[in-house]
Parts: structure tokens; sequence; C-alpha cells
């Protein structure tokens, strides 16, 4: 998924104002770049023309660009995820049961079902916001790298602002911005992110309850069993799309914050996610907070496997 991650960022970061979709030795500075054209005087090329670009002018290679720290995040952030979100179901769910036995004209059995699917949407969304505060430095490392774009001239990538990867972008942003600077965009990627983790793990995890819960349980003892493998990823596989593009705004907006880590601040944009969503919403439409979106789409799938290698793990440990 690493190469279509990256043409995803190329094509959500880059309203170009020329033919090519990334920047190149002739065209303005990044901060120059991003949100500062109306959009009838961009030229904007799509998925396969930009793969192309990158291939004609980088080489296969870096396609990977900045996997490093991406292969990191994911290691860590999925196995963390999971983890916390059923340490923290075990943890919400008494709470909302405290509730119940409160005089109530709905139907018990269907009041321990909302409270069941809403605890997976709590959950889901703190070991969202958990992990990305103990990971962003890692997201912000991967943002960085993927759209340090060079020139391969002469067999050799010229015009690159880190090319010894993530040492150089770490000393040149601590050294310009401090830590903080690692944290660009912090503010609304945590709101993002608890959205996103609460409608794709929990979401995930409420629909299959709902969909057992139609079925005939026979004498299979586990909520989710009598689920086949094909209806859990077909559930996976929608959870995933929906829950990608109602936040794909919300990360095309802290990634754009990202980018400006180690820009004076007289030459920034954006002084705040705010800001961010007005300026794009002027020069773009909302066009511009979808830009990348059909590349996301086809990266749903990774998050469909992973959610449904995740039950196949669970049942395999029990």
């Amino acid at each position: 998924m690493a190469p279509i991650e990256r043409v995803k960022l190329l094509l959500q970061l880059y309203p170009s104002t020329s033919s090519t979709p990334i920047i190149t030795p002739q065209c303005p500075p990044l901060t120059q770049q991003l949100s500062r054209h109306p959009r009838s005087q961009r030229q904007i090329l799509g998925a396969v023309d930009t793969m192309r670009y990158i291939y004609q002018t980088e080489g296969l290679g870096s396609f990977w660009r900045g996997n490093g720290p991406n292969v990191l995040r994911q290691g860590s952030s999925s196995a963390v995820n999971f983890m916390l979100m059923d340490e923290y179901k075990r943890a919400v769910l008494p709470l909302l049961n405290l509730t119940l036995d409160r005089p109530s004209k709905v139907d018990q059995t269907l009041r321990i079902k909302r409270r069941k699917m809403m605890g997976s949407f709590l959950a889901g969304g703190l070991a969202g916001g958990t992990v990305t505060t103990l990971l962003y430095p890692l997201e912000f490392l991967r943002t960085r790298l993927a759209m340090d774009t060079g020139v391969n001239t002469t067999g050799v990538l010229q015009n690159r602002l880190y090319p010894g990867g993530m040492r150089d972008v770490l000393t040149s942003v601590v050294n310009s911005d401090g830590v903080r600077g690692l944290y660009q965009g912090y503010g609304i990627a945590v709101a993002g992110v608890v959205l996103y983790r609460a409608l794709h793990l929990g979401g995930y995890d409420a629909v299959k309850t709902e969909l057992s819960s139609r079925k005939p349980q026979d004498d299979h003892d586990a909520a989710a069993t009598n689920l086949s493998w094909g209806e859990r990823f077909l559930a996976a596989q929608i959870v995933s799309l929906v829950a990608g593009t109602i936040c794909y705004p919300i990360d095309t907006v802290r990634r754009r914050l990202m980018m400006q880590a180690g820009v004076p601040h007289s030459e920034r944009l954006y002084t705040n996610s705010r800001e961010a969503l007005t300026v794009i919403r002027k020069n773009d439409g909302m066009v511009g907070f979808y830009r990348g979106i059909g590349v996301n789409w086809i990266r749903s799938f990774g998050g469909a496997v992973l959610l449904v290698g995740y039950d196949a793990c669970k049942e395999l440990i029990h």
C-alpha cells in the first residue's frame, strides 16, 4: 500500500499551478503552492499521471519514500489500537450499563444492544486518540518524507530537502520549531482520529453485532461467530469506505498544517486549523478537501483486511 499512500499524499497536498502534479526546481516553493491560487488557474493531474511522473523523475524506489516511519507507525498503531479498544470497552460498558436499572418503556434487550454499540464507538474513539498522541511524530515524519520530491537528472536525486531521511526531518524541524513542531496539526488530528476510529473500529464491531443479532444463534456462543468471513469482510469494507470518506477533509487539513512546520511564521498560509478550513474552502471549494479521495478508497481495502485479520487472530487465540 506504500506506493498508493504516496500518490494519495501528493494529490492531496499539491494543488499545482503547472501541468506537473508535484514540485520541480522550476516550480515555486511548497508554501507558495498550497491553496494560494484559485481553483480556476490550476491543472490537477490524476493518480495515473502522478504515478507516471514520479516514476519518470524519481525512479521506482521513490514510491516507498517515507515508508520507514510508516511501517513503524502502522505496526505499533494497529496492535495498540486493537488492544486499547478491548480494554476501553471493558471499562466503558459497565459505566453505560449503570443506567439499565432505571425504568424505561424501551425493551431491555434493545437497551442492552444500544449500550453495546455505544460502547464500541466510544472505545474505538478513545483508542484512536490515545495512539495518535503517542505516535503522531511518526505520522509527521511519514508525511514530510513522502512530500520530499527530487528530480533524477543524472542518476542521482537532486533538490531534495531531506536526503538523509528521518534524521534530516527531525533535525530541521526541531531546530526551527522545537519538539512542538513535530505536533503541527495535532489538535484537529486528534479530533479526526477519534471520529475515524470510532467509525472504523467501533463501527465494524457495531455492524457485526447488529448482523449477528438478525441471524439465528443456534448453539453459537460468541456474538459474531455465526457470520461468514465474506460477510465480515463486506462489513469491514463498507465501514472503511464510510469512515475514510467522512474523515477525509480533516485529514487534508491536518496534513496541510504538518507541511508548515519549519516554515517562518510570516510565510505560513494558515495560523490554525480554522483558518486552513476557510482558505481551502475559499480557494478550492469542497473539491479541495477531497483531492486524492479516489486513491484513498483503494487504500480502504487494506483497512478492511486489517479488521477481518484481527477477528481471525482473536478466534485462533481463543
